[in-house]
């Protein structure tokens, strides 16, 4: 396949929860284009061996790493793990936490085991990576995978959705910063899509039902979320810096099913 983006070639990736769903898809877009990637896992080993094994027979450059993101000392591991095979020059950070708990039953054991891993997690990793970019005098290219639930409010989902806002504007503030040392940081907006920690929320009844109150009228495929990170991540998008896209169907324009 011809490269859409030679400007990958070379370059070493870090997907966070690239083992599956979204993560996966970025992933593999940024290999078939050259790209060298790393990818994060919290638990689950058999999808990262099958990831591995399937990425491997391609004939792309892959490495997988099994690190929770809540911990800064796994992670710090990781990643002197991944400078060992060459430098980063982009960071994807898809991992995320989610119960489904409302207000009331929302403790404060939760909120820091979501923040741990949405915000705090999410910190720690982009500013160690910006650092060695940093010091190296290397650019970079950042991407946080977002979503909806921290626009809308949405009953069951309180700490996500909460951890979710206080990333969109996190990624502002970074944004900001990082891109005086030409490393430049986006987010995109996820609407519902196909995939394994979806699947384990709802049945595909209620998936279906789901997906006519997209404008649309369907959930998107984890490639067509990966096809804008990828744009986002590439040369094409040097002009876009501290922006949340909306890769949704529409629903941002419709949030409300019942309008």
């Amino acid at each position: 396949m011809t490269s859409s983006f030679p400007e990958f070639h070379g370059k070493h990736a870090l997907i966070t929860g690239g083992t599956q769903g979204i993560g996966k898809a970025i992933a593999r877009r940024l290999a078939r284009n050259g790209a060298f990637v790393h990818l994060s896992y919290a638990h689950n080993d058999s999808a990262a061996e099958q990831t591995f094994s399937e990425f491997s027979h391609a004939g792309y450059g892959v490495q997988t790493h099994k690190a929770d993101g809540a911990n800064p000392e796994a992670v710090d591991a990781m990643l002197a793990g991944i400078d060992r095979h060459g430098s980063l020059d982009i960071l994807v950070c898809n991992a995320a936490y989610q119960e489904k708990k409302g207000f009331f039953e929302t403790d404060l054991a939760l909120m820091h085991r979501t923040f741990g891993v949405n915000i705090f997690g999410n910190f720690h990793l982009i500013q160690t990576v910006a650092n060695k970019m940093s010091a190296q005098k290397r650019p970079g290219r950042m991407l946080i995978c977002s979503s909806g639930h921290g626009s809308y409010v949405f009953k069951g989902t309180f700490a996500y959705d909460v951890s979710k806002a206080a990333l969109n504007h996190f990624m502002r503030c970074a944004a900001l910063e990082l891109i005086a040392r030409d490393i430049r940081l986006n987010a995109i907006d996820i609407g519902w899509t196909h995939t394994p920690g979806e699947r384990k929320w709802f049945s595909e009844e209620q998936q279906n039902e789901l997906s006519k109150t997209i404008p649309v009228g369907r959930a998107a495929d984890s490639d067509e979320i990966a096809a804008v990170a990828e744009f986002l991540l590439s040369d094409q998008a040097s002009y876009v810096v501290g922006s949340l896209y909306a890769v949704d169907g529409g629903f941002s324009l419709k949030p409300n099913p019942e309008t």
